[in-house]
């Protein structure tokens, strides 16, 4: 994952150059890459680089102008799964680089704010267009990728996490009342609103038009169709394979080494058939077992990695790592949340980094589609 923050004031005075320091160090973590500062009047977008595609010439911002004072700019913390699509539907457009991004910003020339309408994947970015004295913001349909907001008499401030703005001076460290009941209620606290005062989310699949420092256009794009589900035609599962094994090998577009993230459930079994069955290759699986306590799924996964020729890691957690570890996975969560899940990921995430892999898939969301929770099973 990037980092993207930026500013825009609402006199247009420049933003403090200290306060854009603390912007970056904040979300240095993000991006071990490379770092982009672009200020332009009233204007400031930074970036923090996790290079995942087109090593070489993807750094941001990315310009659409004849230099980094002309012209839309863009940042983006995400990956655009239909780049190639995109670029081949441009042909004739001067693309200047082999980012997955910089087909969004052609796209914001040609469609204006409604760009974001025909991007396929995972993303958080930000255009400044000086000709229009705007930015623009957007996150994805289903919201994977997170970025949050200030906006007050000042100006208009983002960043991909709350604790950049919060260590940027720009809000107090404090915590709402109400979102804090939410969340312990809830696990996790729901609307633009977030647990810390002052700062609000962008809502997934939502695109602000913000002009002088102040919000003056709102648009949504909606994750899935409207309307009631439709009868697939011909065979059903025929027709779900074909989706399910299109998504995956989008996923794999990538110019590091990739991962997975395995358990011994039925999601990360599927997309771990898929990777291979996409790829043809020896897919490295990483696996999270609990030591002498709880539920240890990672025979049932070394199981299924053996049976699609997979390398499986097992990665142990016990009773001290989660004592010496749980300060460091809860401040490393964006927005906080109480599931227990955030365990065994951050573990699989520090795992994956060890091993080379910048990039990793899992199941993420699959036991919901297809009855995998043993809530599930009861119910029948």
């Amino acid at each position: 994952m990037c980092g993207l923050a930026g500013v825009m004031t609402r006199d247009g005075v420049p933003p403090d150059p200290a306060m854009l320091d603390r912007l970056l160090q904040a979300l240095a973590h993000r991006g071990p890459d490379g770092q982009g500062r672009l200020v332009r009047g009233g204007v400031a977008l930074l970036h923090t680089r996790l290079a995942i595609v087109d090593l070489d010439t993807g750094d941001q911002p990315l310009f659409a102008g004849h230099g980094p004072q002309d012209g839309p700019a863009l940042v983006c913390n995400g990956e655009i799964y239909n780049n190639p699509e995109l670029r081949a539907a441009m042909a004739t457009t001067p693309f200047r680089t082999k980012s997955d991004c910089e087909p969004a910003l052609w796209r914001y020339l040609a469609d204006g704010e409604r760009f974001a309408d025909g991007l396929r994947g995972m993303y958080a970015l930000a255009i400044h267009d000086p000709d229009r004295g705007r930015l623009v913001l957007s996150r994805d349909p289903f919201g994977i990728k997170q970025l949050y907001y200030i906006c007050d008499q000042r100006g208009f401030f983002f960043a991909s996490e709350p604790q950049a703005l919060i260590a940027a001076g720009l809000v107090a460290p404090d915590v709402d009342a109400r979102a804090r009941a939410e969340l312990l209620q809830l696990k996790f606290t729901t609307g633009a609103a977030t647990i810390f005062p002052g700062i609000t989310r962008l809502l997934p699949g939502e695109t602000l038009v913000v002009e002088h420092g102040a919000i003056v256009a709102r648009h949504h794009q909606a994750a899935l169709p409207e309307g009631p589900p439709r009868a697939l035609a011909g065979d059903g599962l025929d027709a779900l394979e074909r989706v399910l094994l299109d998504s995956v090998t989008v996923h794999l577009r990538s110019d590091v080494p990739y991962g997975l993230f395995l358990s011994g459930g039925i999601d990360s079994a599927a997309v771990l058939a898929l990777m291979h069955r996409a790829t043809g290759q020896r897919i490295h699986a990483l696996t999270c077992g609990w030591d002498g306590v709880g539920v240890d799924e990672t025979a049932e996964a070394a199981r299924l990695a053996a049976a699609q020729g997979a390398v499986c890691e097992r990665v142990a957690m016990g009773e001290a790592d989660f004592w010496a570890l749980a300060p460091r996975i809860a401040a490393a969560i964006d927005d906080p949340t109480a599931d227990a899940a955030v365990l065994p990921t951050w573990m699989l995430g520090r795992a994956a980094r060890a091993a080379g892999l910048k990039v990793t898939l899992c199941g993420e969301g699959a036991d919901e589609l297809f009855g995998g929770y043993t809530r599930y099973r009861r119910a029948r």
